[in-house]
């Protein structure tokens, strides 16, 4: 009698469906320096899953029944060919070639106060946005394509300009400026939660909109602010006013899109909402 049911619980055991494999989903295979893909993992996994992808390790996170989440490159990721990895449980369980395509970027030259850029401000500018950004909601906050946070104004200054100021060279421009009279109502781009909403020595009075998955916009330089830190934003609310606070050159609006801590274009997000 043990025999017999020694032999059906094996032969369950062997008629029992395997686990899928996990399957590894991209929006894109090429991108451009400053684009940004969706990566989504299907399948039963062994921990939580991390990617590996041009010299970075972006987290993963769960979305229902897949994990998911969106990788960057920025104007200082070299063009070429990638390799793109999935890891859990202490092991690659899946790689695609990712391709990075070359953009012509502008140079911008610009006269700003000699002490602009003291280390005493970039260092206080770090520590409150390193402090603020601590805590991030895990789960998909924006809904759709995202909006322009001003209306009709013209681009200033576009996503990945060489900056060099009084002929030193900062980096490259991590947003887009819009060209804004003062006071004019800076609207959220997307559902979000306030991070930050302080002034900055360097960003002047900044919002930090936290939209889930690591997925930020950044509003500088404004004349006021109209939100505070904890704030749960619907995509067209007023958080701030155009100005010319920190180190700027006059009165605009910089609104930039940071994934995971790279800075990335944020107007392909106003078309499709994310790549």
């Amino acid at each position: 009698m043990v025999k017999i049911l020694l032999i059906c619980f094996a032969l369950a055991v062997l008629a029992a469906p395997a686990s899928p494999a996990p399957a590894l989903e991209l929006s894109a295979t090429t991108v451009k320096q400053g684009g940004a893909l969706e990566v989504t993992v299907r399948g039963a996994l062994a921990g939580t899953p991390r990617v590996k992808f041009a010299g970075r390790t972006w987290p993963m996170f769960r979305a229902g029944d897949v994990w998911r989440t969106y990788v960057g490159t920025d104007a200082t990721t070299k063009s070429g060919r990638y390799s793109l990895s999935v890891e859990a449980g202490g092991r690659v369980i899946a790689t695609r070639a990712i391709t990075v395509g070359r953009v012509t970027f502008a140079i911008r030259r610009l006269r700003v106060p000699p002490d602009s850029f003291a280390p005493e401000k970039v260092a206080e500018e770090r520590r409150k946005v390193g402090a603020a950004l601590q805590v991030l909601a895990p789960q998909q906050l924006w809904d759709g394509a995202f909006i322009l946070p001003t209306v009709a104004a013209p681009v200033s200054s576009p996503y990945g300009v060489l900056s060099i100021y009084n002929g030193i060279i900062r980096g490259f421009h991590r947003g887009t400026d819009f060209a804004a009279p003062v006071g004019t109502p800076v609207k959220a781009a997307n559902h979000g939660i306030v991070r930050l909403a302080d002034y900055l020595p360097l960003s002047g009075n900044a919002v930090l909109l936290d939209h889930g998955v690591g997925v930020i916009t950044l509003y500088l330089h404004m004349s006021a602010l109209n939100v505070e830190p904890g704030a749960r934003l619907q995509k067209g609310d007023v958080l701030g006013y155009v100005g010319g606070t920190g180190v700027a050159t006059g009165p605009h609006l910089h609104w930039g899109l940071r994934i995971n801590g790279t800075y990335v274009d944020p107007l392909p997000w106003t078309i499709n909402g994310a790549p």
